[in-house]
């Protein structure tokens, strides 16, 4: 008798879960309420910020390697989290502050600040 009264309270629990509303993000949840999603088709207003004519295209390229001063510190365009500082050395050559690495890097090799 009880094996029976398992399974049917199994069963009633499984068929009240089954109907149950999946929990679903959209994208209101990902954008924070001060900035809100942008609109489809972009911002077409005169003096629009984000029109390719008023953007400088000098702050949209990433810094290079060559262009930090010695005794700077920087991360690599990789270093997304900001983990590991890169201390520039000399004109080819970098030190990690967190284990003391000295490491030759190219002039080219694309950095931010």
């Amino acid at each position: 008798m009880k094996p029976i009264a398992i399974g049917a309270l199994v069963a009633v629990a499984c068929s009240l879960v089954g109907n149950a509303p999946a929990q679903y993000k959209g994208p209101r949840n990902y954008f924070p309420k001060n900035y809100p999603a942008p609109q489809p088709g972009g911002n077409t207003a005169p003096g629009a910020t984000n029109s390719p004519a008023n953007s400088n295209p000098a702050a949209r390229q990433p810094s290079k390697f060559k262009d930090v001063p010695v005794n700077t510190g920087f991360y690599f365009q990789t270093d997304t989290n900001r983990t590991y500082l890169w201390t520039k050395t000399s004109t080819s050559q970098a030190k990690n502050t967190k284990n003391g690495v000295v490491q030759t890097i190219s002039g080219e090799a694309p950095i931010q600040r």
